[in-house]
């Protein structure tokens, strides 16, 4: 289709063609020199305006950087799009109010502070320093100009002035820190039996009418979600690969220009005596080094170590006190004329002098590593691995363009892009609006599944970006609207419900009678013996206890304290039916004393202090916002 419209954009019908263009753009020119072309508006805020290319950059950005802070854990095709952008819209809405209400508190930064925080930006340092052409670099990129990033740096800065102004101002008595203490690391002594929902089910009937009557009551709860089942091509770098073939010589070249991969090079070990001289230094200079490092090699051949002799004259601050000992390197790491003379030497010999850009080197070769690795032979299914995966990444961008360009080309199957990239065509089992599993649960799936082009006129969606490298299209086989399910489908499930409520009811009737026995003088021992059940041993447990159930465990802490020696009695019904039946003995207040547990009154008081000032800054916020005109365009976010 695309060649086609190539093929007859040509003569008096592509002129025209570029006629109508030309026009509306020309006009737009005009009507932007003469001040007509106003910029959208995503949302005004109390009258102040967040234009559309202001939002797009702030969402741009906040992408940027998460994906930034994930690294390899940032899955794309998890966000959801939309709501993303109506989050970040609200954020930066939050971010106006706050610079207005500090405008009104007569809140001010210096130029000095801002520079300070410019200057500190890893982004625009340079060997540690700030770098001038890295910082307008950077802001090119982002099409910022250096007055907008300033002024964006000093809003930033005036609304953490406010933060800090609300956060800092909050303080925590030691009556308070007391109080915390108390309940936080409070423990309880108790004991409890645990009666089964077997003992109360065994008497529970439901009719048939109580059935039909909750069925016809609860329609909502037994809705069969809309749902579709769709076909799809999935391509991706392995699914390219599966495709391609190779051929002796393409792995044998791979393996000859990829040779590090599988085998290490020739490694050598010298030691260097350098006598330096600065590049453009005179003639008498460079005599006088020549002179001293021929002495220095005069002194090694007649017998001297050269090590000690490294140590005592070398001006290479790096090796000098090694005895001028370099390590293993490969070649081509070393200068062109000092490397061609170390691969040279034999084990033992001591070179000429050797010039450089440096000065004059004396190298003693002291050892040689030979190459080591796999040979071809012995690497071939790593290279054919590795060759097939490589030729992937270079063809991917254009069979992707292949895939949604046939797909669209051919709105009705996706067949034909099947059989033009060899690729398997796929099915899915159901999958509701909610999602599906892997991949086919990313919400740029679900999207597009649902949309009405392809769901409702049958046609193949576009490519859908999963990652850079991972593109899928669907289309939709089978569909079927949202009903609720037949009687004979969930009664079942309705008889279990309405029994355990009915169990739980008896429980909690029959809980309430022990409790009041046990209140007479009965103790748990004989209620367990009666019952056949097993009484919990008596203990005394924290509020982070995981050896009891989390609703008896929150239970017991909101029962009143026992007065005396008298234990205090309480029933709950589990959310699994069964009925427990609880004693509590003895409530153990926490003390300062106890404190470091919860990393000491320090540590205690700085939480404390900065959640209540978080908690003072988040009202603000919210006060804020309720208050303020806010006033959000159809398109902002869309």
């Amino acid at each position: 289709m695309l060649q086609s419209i190539r093929e007859r954009a040509q003569g008096v019908i592509a002129w025209f063609i570029v006629i109508l263009i030309s026009v509306p753009f020309a006009l737009f020119g005009i009507n932007s020199y003469l001040g007509g072309g106003s910029e959208p508006v995503a949302a005004t805020v109390n009258g102040q305006e967040i234009t559309q290319r202001e939002f797009d950059n702030g969402y741009r950005d906040f992408r940027e950087n998460l994906r930034q802070r994930l690294g390899d854990d940032y899955r794309p095709e998890m966000i959801d799009e939309k709501k993303l952008r109506q989050d970040v819209l609200q954020m930066m809405i939050r971010n106006s109010l706050l610079l207005q209400k500090s405008d009104e508190l007569g809140l001010r930064v210096g130029d000095d502070l801002v520079k300070q925080v410019i200057v500190s930006i890893p982004a625009f340092r340079v060997d540690g320093r700030f770098n001038q052409e890295a910082f307008e670099r950077a802001l090119r990129l982002q099409g910022q100009t250096q007055a907008g990033f300033v002024e964006q740096v000093r809003r930033g800065l005036v609304s953490e002035q406010l933060s800090k102004a609300v956060s800092d101002s909050e303080f925590t008595t030691k009556s308070e820190m007391t109080s915390l203490v108390k309940l936080r690391l409070q423990r309880r002594d108790f004991e409890y039996l645990v009666l089964p929902a077997e003992n109360f089910l065994e008497n529970v009937e439901v009719s048939d009418q109580s059935v039909e009557a909750y069925y016809a009551a609860h329609q909502d709860e037994f809705m069969a979600p809309e749902r579709v089942k769709i076909s799809y091509l999935d391509l991706d770098i392995d699914s390219i690969a599966k495709t391609l073939t190779s051929t002796e010589e393409d792995l044998q070249a791979y393996y000859e220009q990829h040779q590090s991969l599988y085998k290490t090079a020739e490694q050598r070990r010298a030691s260097h005596i350098l006598i330096a001289v600065d590049e453009g230094s005179d003639q008498a200079t460079i005599d006088q080094a020549q002179s001293l490092a021929q002495a220095a090699l005069e002194r090694v051949r007649n017998g001297e170590d050269f090590a000690a002799v490294a140590k005592e004259l070398s001006q290479d601050p790096g090796s000098a006190d090694q005895g001028g000992d370099l390590g293993f390197f490969e070649t081509g790491v070393m200068e062109s004329a000092f490397d061609e003379v170390v691969f040279k030497l034999k084990p033992g010999e001591v070179s000429d002098l050797v010039r450089t850009p440096f000065g004059f080197h004396i190298i003693k070769l002291t050892d040689i590593r030979e190459p080591a690795g796999k040979s071809f032979a012995e690497a071939k299914d790593e290279v054919k691995k590795a060759y097939l995966k490589s030729e992937a990444e270079r063809l991917f961008y254009e069979y992707a363009e292949r895939l949604g360009n046939i797909a669209y080309e051919e709105p009705h199957s996706l067949q034909p892009a099947a059989d033009d990239l060899g690729m398997e065509l796929k099915e899915s089992d159901w999958i509701t609006r909610n999602g599906g599993e892997g991949m086919l649960g990313a919400p740029k799936v679900i999207a597009a599944a649902f949309s009405d082009d392809v769901l409702v006129s049958g046609n193949n969606s576009e490519a859908i970006e999963l990652n850079p490298e991972h593109v899928l299209v669907l289309r939709v086989l089978e569909h079927e609207e949202a009903a609720v399910k037949t009687l004979d489908q969930v009664k079942q499930s309705i008889v279990d419900k309405l029994r355990l409520e009915k169990a739980m009811e008896l429980a909690t009737q029959q809980g309430a009678e022990w409790v009041n026995r046990l209140s007479q003088g009965e103790t748990l021992a004989t209620v367990a013996a009666d019952k056949g059940a097993q009484l919990n041993p008596r203990k005394v447990v924290s509020r982070d206890e995981q050896d009891i159930p989390a609703d008896l465990l929150g239970h017991l802490f909101m029962m009143p304290h026992p007065t005396g020696d008298q234990p205090v009695y309480g029933q709950l019904a589990l959310s699994n039916g069964d009925l427990a039946l609880i004693a509590l003995h003895k409530v153990i207040d926490g003390s300062l004393e106890e404190a470091a547990e919860v990393g000491g009154e320090d540590v205690l008081n700085r939480v404390m202090t900065e959640s209540r000032g978080k908690s003072y800054f988040q009202h603000l916020q919210n006060n804020l916002r309720a208050s303020a005109d806010v006033v959000i365009t159809d398109q902002a976010t869309e």
